[in-house]
């Protein structure tokens, strides 16, 4: 494989992704950006994630995670919570009925996942993920030494 096709196969992926879990998902009052925050919030439970921490572990920036915590807030999928120490900060809890959206669409991305990984050794799957999470390792330490982030 050519280096220089590298950025192209990636986007494709995650496009076909998208693309795919979004069709799984159209059956539901939800979205896969949607999707995406309440999995992280599901999976931080014992943090305490207010809009920063939660666009970070996104990878987005506030002002777009903005309209999706208004509505997920308007669809009772999560709880604003005033921080007793910083009024000024919000804590963001999923509550009871995101958590079982989170499930219900939760399922069909496992049996996506299933379906696509079908016919790859468990290692293959095992080396492809940690060559992702190295790839953005190296993301996020360039981000942090670019001004612009």
């Amino acid at each position: 494989m050519k280096l220089k096709r590298f950025p192209n196969l990636v986007r494709c992926c995650w496009f076909g992704l998208n693309y795919l879990f979004r069709e799984r998902i159209s059956h539901l009052p939800i979205t896969t950006v949607q999707y995406t925050v309440l999995r992280t919030l599901y999976d931080s439970q014992s943090k305490k994630l207010n809009q920063k921490d939660l666009a970070i572990l996104i990878a987005t920036n506030k002002n777009n995670l903005s309209a999706i915590i208004k509505r997920l807030e308007l669809l009772g999928y999560i709880e604003l919570i005033q921080n007793p120490h910083d009024k000024r900060e919000n804590i963001i809890k999923i509550t009871s009925k995101g958590e079982d959206i989170y499930q219900i669409s939760k399922e069909k991305a496992i049996e996506l996942q299933t379906e696509i990984s079908m016919g790859m050794e468990s290692a293959d799957q095992t080396a492809m993920s940690e060559y992702l999470e190295r790839i953005n390792s190296k993301i996020q330490c360039l981000q942090k030494d670019d001004k612009r982030f």
